[in-house]
């Protein structure tokens, strides 16, 4: 009898050990993080929402993934989480007011009860009552005057977080998105993931040494592999230096794993766009998918990379959406050891 209460205890002890590790994991924001530059050289100071309208393209691909996400920009990434029900995501950003933007979604979601009391809170008419909650959630904090800035940035007019959540209902009606705006399920997957602080909004930079080195040390520290990296159009305004290689390198993938990205480089005149994109004449978006290991043996190639030259073997899906399979090897290129210097022909 001493015999078997000795091995419950001990069974007891162990579990309870092992619960109090997972306990300790779960703070998937206790690391060191990216140095964020001054001079971003984007194309406007901030981007608040997202411009991006055939989210619908990635839905089916990503759909219950699972595992691990990390991913750039605002609200797009949640409609991504949801869809592909991501165990831990985390959202980074190399403009420190954006990441401001997200933590008050995060905090807007853990508030409230369902979609519309969500949307609410983002209401202009709701301004000055929901920025009393703001105020009270974050006026202590030592960066407070940031999130400010992001409280006015995500409320102006025609950019503003209340517009991009009325434009999720028109691309429900056009294109037929499903997504945590008109699903009850997919928005009480949120904002349950919030409250666990399994999304979390960090700084990070994808040309840093930091961030994403450390999201990856914690992914398999855990034995998450990352399934979705949404890089939006971030890819463009750099030509994959070294830093940004052993990135997207470091990252513990498998077969399922995605990239999910946009392009307007190229769009109008080699890719294609498909209907209804809001920027149709200016700034219309291709829509692009690649597996994390293919991108990965990309990176691992030395020589000079840049999106648009990448994306030249891609298989059509349909107009404006696209996913790349073929590696360096397949393009028939040879490495130079020259991850810098540009050659003729290439973009």
């Amino acid at each position: 009898m001493k015999f078997i209460v000795l091995i419950f205890l001990l069974a007891y002890c162990s579990n309870t050990e092992n619960k109090m590790n997972s306990e300790k994991i779960i703070n998937i924001s206790e690391f060191e993080k990216d140095v964020l530059p001054e001079k971003r050289g984007l194309n406007a100071e901030h981007y608040p929402t997202s411009n991006e309208r055939r989210i619908d393209f990635f839905m089916k691909p990503i759909s219950n993934l699972g595992g691990c996400y990390i991913g750039v920009g605002t609200d797009q990434n949640f409609s991504f989480i949801a869809k592909a029900k991501s165990d831990y995501s985390w959202l980074m950003d190399f403009d420190p007011v954006i990441v401001k933007v997200n933590l008050i979604h995060l905090y807007f979601l853990t508030i409230s009860k369902d979609y519309e009391d969500f949307k609410n809170l983002w209401a202009r008419k709701n301004e000055k009552k929901s920025f009393e909650l703001i105020k009270q959630k974050f006026s202590s904090d030592k960066d407070w005057k940031l999130t400010l800035k992001a409280w006015e940035v995500s409320h102006r007019n025609f950019s503003g977080v209340e517009d991009r959540l009325n434009e999720l209902n028109f691309m429900t009606k056009k294109f037929g998105l499903v997504t945590f705006s008109n699903n009850p399920e997919e928005f009480l997957f949120l904002k349950n993931k919030v409250s666990e602080n399994k999304i979390v909004a960090v700084n990070g930079d994808l040309t840093g040494s930091k961030t994403m080195r450390n999201i990856s040390k914690l992914a398999n520290s855990i034995g998450c592999k990352i399934r979705i990296l949404y890089l939006s159009n971030a890819e463009e305004y750099f030509r994959y230096p070294e830093n940004m290689r052993e990135n997207f390198i470091s990252l513990p993938s498998d077969e399922k794993g995605l990239v999910i990205r946009t392009m307007t480089s190229g769009t109008k005149n080699i890719f294609g766009y498909p209907e209804g994109e809001k920027f149709e004449d200016s700034f219309p978006l291709h829509y692009n998918l690649e597996p994390i290991l293919s991108l990965q043996e990309w990176m691992k190639f030395k020589a000079y990379i840049s999106t648009v030259d990448m994306l030249k073997k891609r298989e059509t899906i349909s107009k404006g959406f696209s996913i790349l399979k073929s590696g360096p090897i397949e393009f028939g290129l040879k490495e130079t050891g020259d991850i810098q210097t540009k050659p003729i022909g290439f973009h």
